[in-house]
């Protein structure tokens, strides 16, 4: 660490200088000869570190608190994933039902997401006057295999 704070000073100082001995050499014959050593050097300067050794640069590891703190942030995602989904899922079977004619009072949908983020919807849950009715479009859209559940009851 104490080698980049080295190498940021130099390349200050010799960034400096440049400004410098640009403003006083400006019109002379030498003013480009000398902008182009002291660029040589400013880029000596930004190497020598990586020539030094810097490469040796320990990278500092990660604690367990940080792991655990990310593991609670990505079941933090799955769980708000799983809610956006099936308030998704609801509202377009809502949609559905509705353009259909039959009124839709309550419709709640249960999913599964898998780690590879698949979908798999288990239940529908729904509050309707005509449930059979409700139930046919369910399973159309998402399979006789999606259980379909009377709310009223």
């Amino acid at each position: 660490m104490e080698e980049i704070k080295n190498a940021v000073r130099a390349a200050c100082a010799v960034s400096v200088g440049i400004c410098i001995m640009e403003n006083f050499t400006a019109g002379t014959k030498f003013g480009s000869q000398l902008k182009f050593m002291l660029n040589l050097i400013l880029a000596l300067v930004l190497i020598s570190p990586f020539l030094n050794g810097m490469a040796e640069l320990d990278i500092p590891s990660v604690n367990d608190f940080d792991l655990a703190e990310y593991n609670y942030s990505t079941d933090i995602y799955s769980e708000e994933l799983k809610k956006q989904t099936e308030k998704n899922i609801s509202e377009i079977l809502t949609e559905q039902i509705t353009a259909a004619g039959i009124h839709c009072g309550e419709l709640e949908t249960e999913v599964n997401i898998y780690e590879d983020f698949s979908i798999s919807i288990n239940r529908v849950k729904i509050k309707t006057d005509d449930f059979s009715g409700a139930e046919r479009i369910i399973k159309e859209t998402l399979g006789d295999g999606t259980e379909v559940i009377n709310g009223n009851l």
